[in-house]
């Protein structure tokens, strides 16, 4: 597949992270220099209160990001990734188990990868095909590849949603690197005029951040033409062709 090149539009994007609020505290965020409030959640207050109840706070902020960029559009494919998802409501579970206490069912079945795209399924009554996916350190460059894989193949808009918060406290030995809270929404649509236009392309180099999230916010919000997402050898990476318009005045910024 070396020099394949493939071309798509980003009609809409958004995305949250505790204490961000505007663009400026983007570009403050991107160069790690905003202050962390620990525990601040998005407000979901549009959802129905059966949904808000199930759901857990990377849940919060991944279908606050998916409503910001979906609006009123149905029949949108919808890709959700996330590294760790509902790992939080996990470790709680095995802590029952290991105290020989009985699971709550309906902790149980939202605690799998796939419980968030189906609330978000339930509360829009939107049947439309989903995947849920977990990478690694990759999961925000194969959420990426496999949206853009979806509106090749089907020439139809598609969501792609990624979210993670920082892993509890047992796990966090292990994740290598250090994750901030984060979630971030696209709307990926084929080549439109009004739009600004993105390649997929291979890249010359595997070489890549290990903060995929923080390169992503500065390909958006900041004028850098190439987003590396690594993907191996040779690497992936996302080439802005042109930029026919202001990012700053029509991506709606997540505000808290």
């Amino acid at each position: 597949m070396t020099g394949v090149t493939r071309e798509f539009s980003i009609a809409h994007w958004a995305a949250w992270a505790p204490g961000v609020n505007d663009l400026l505290g983007w570009r403050a965020w991107i160069n790690g220099e905003c202050s962390v409030s620990v525990g601040q959640q998005p407000d979901v207050g549009f959802l129905p209160s059966l949904i808000r109840r199930r759901l857990d706070r990377v849940g919060r902020m991944a279908l606050y990001v998916a409503w910001q960029c979906a609006g009123d559009r149905m029949g949108l494919p919808f890709v959700f990734a996330s590294r760790h998802g509902s790992l939080t409501r996990t470790v709680q579970l095995l802590d029952s188990l290991s105290q020989r206490e009985p699971l709550s069912p309906a902790a149980f079945s939202l605690s799998v990868h796939n419980s968030t795209v189906g609330l978000f399924s339930i509360c829009r009554t939107d049947r439309s095909p989903s995947t849920s996916l977990a990478a690694g350190e990759y999961t925000l460059a194969a959420a990426l590849l496999e949206g853009i894989g979806v509106l090749l193949d089907s020439g139809t808009a598609v969501l792609v949603v990624y979210a993670d918060e920082v892993p509890p406290l047992e796990y966090q030995p292990y994740t290598g690197v250090k994750e901030p809270d984060f979630a971030v929404g696209m709307l990926l649509t084929a080549p439109n005029d009004g739009l600004p236009l993105y390649q997929l392309t291979h890249s010359h180099s595997s070489a890549h951040s290990c903060r995929l999230d923080r390169e992503l916010m500065r390909f958006l919000v900041e004028d850098v033409p190439v987003f590396q997402m690594g993907m191996g050898e040779p690497g992936l990476q996302l080439v802005r062709v042109d930029d026919r318009y202001s990012r700053s005045t029509h991506n709606p910024l997540a505000i808290p």
